[in-house]
C-alpha cells in the first residue's frame, strides 16, 4: 500500500493533540545510537505532526519532515517551539516521490508508524542513495492503534473501543478509501534484504492514565476511525463510545501500558558514525 494523502484525511488536529508522544528513552536511543547532535541531517518520513521531528530538532538535528498530507504538515509546523527556528523543514510529499537532489547526505532516516504504508523495498533502495556511510534507519512503532499486532497497548478500554469501532465501521479495518492488510513480510525481513541489514531491536514501555476524551481522540487520529471514515456518523460515534467508556472508567482514568518498539538498521555490520 502507498502512503497517500487520504489515509489520514481529517485527522491532523486529533493526531497532534492525542497521539501519545514517543518516550524520551526511545528518542535517546536514536540520538545515542547514531551519535546525533548539532546540525546532524535527519529525514523523518511519514512525519505526521512531528512526533519524531520535533524532539529530534530539540536534540539539535536538522530535520527534513516529510508527509503526503498537507494538513499534517500545517499542524506540525505550528508545534515547533519558537526557540528552534529553522531546525525543521516541513515538506508535503510522498516518500516514493523524493529525489536524492531534494536532500543532503543523511545520518539517519526515521519512520514512526509509517513504514508499513510504503513501498518498503523502493524506499530502502532510495535511502541507500542518500544515507551516508555509518548512517542508518530507525523504525518506531506507534501505540494508538487498537488493532496492533505487536501488543502496542494494554488497557481495559480496548475491548469496548474495538466493539464500537466495529459496530460503526464494520469488521474490516479501514484505510483511506480501502481496507488494510498487514504486510506479509516483517520489517526485519525487508531490511535484511536491503543495504541496511544490520538490525537491532529495543522496546520501551510507559504507563499513563487515559481519560475518556483521550481514548476517543486517539481513535479519531487513526486511518481506520478518522472523521472522514465516520462521515455524518461522527457525532453518534463519539456519543456511543463516550457512553460505554464512562460506564467503566475508574477514578483517574484508564491505566494504560504503551509499548514502543524501535528497530535500528545500519549498513552491513558497521557501526554508527
Amino acid at each position: 500500500m502507498s502512503y497517500d494523502q487520504d489515509l489520514f484525511a481529517g485527522t491532523a488536529a486529533y493526531y497532534a493533540r492525542y497521539r501519545p508522544p514517543y518516550p524520551a528513552a526511545a528518542i535517546a536511543c536514536l540520538v545515542d545510537g547514531f551519535r546525533l547532535g548539532a546540525a546532524t541531517p535527519v529525514l523523518d518520513l511519514g512525519c505526521g505532526t512531528g512526533q519524531l521531528a520535533v524532539p529530534l530538532a530539540g536534540a539539535g538535528c536538522r530535520v527534513w519532515a516529510v508527509d503526503p498530507d498537507p494538513d499534517m504538515i500545517a499542524e506540525g509546523s505550528t508545534l515547533l517551539p519558537p526557540d528552534l527556528p529553522g531546525q525543521v523543514r516541513w515538506v508535503t510529499a510522498r516518500s516514493e516521490d523524493l529525489r536524492a537532489t531534494d536532500l543532503p547526505p543523511l545520518r539517519l532516516c526515521t519512520m514512526g508508524a509509517s513504514f508499513h504504508w510504503m513501498d518498503r523495498d523502493a524506499v530502502l533502495a532510495f535511502l541507500d542513495t542518500v544515507v551516508e556511510p555509518g548512517g542508518g534507519i530507525a523504525l518506531l512503532s506507534g501505540s494508538a492503534s487498537i488493532f496492533s499486532r505487536s501488543d502496542g497497548l494494554e488497557g481495559a478500554w480496548l475491548e469496548v473501543t474495538r466493539e464500537v469501532v466495529t459496530e460503526f465501521l464494520g469488521p474490516r479495518r479501514r484505510a483511506g478509501s480501502g481496507t488494510y492488510s498487514h504486510p506479509k513480510r516483517s520489517h526485519e525481513q525487508v531490511l535484511a534484504s536491503s543495504a541496511f541489514g544490520a538490525v537491532e531491536a529495543h522496546r520501551f514501555t510507559t504507563t499513563r492514565p487515559l481519560s475518556v476524551d483521550a481514548v476517543i481522540g486517539q481513535q479519531l487520529s487513526t486511518s481506520y476511525a478518522s472523521p472522514t471514515q465516520l462521515g455524518d456518523r461522527l457525532p453518534d460515534f463519539r456519543r456511543e463510545l463516550a457512553r460505554r467508556l464512562e460506564a467503566i472508567v475508574p477514578p483517574g482514568g484508564f491505566p494504560t501500558v504503551e509499548h514502543t518498539d524501535v528497530i535500528l538498521a545500519r549498513r552491513g555490520g558497521g557501526e554508527a558514525g
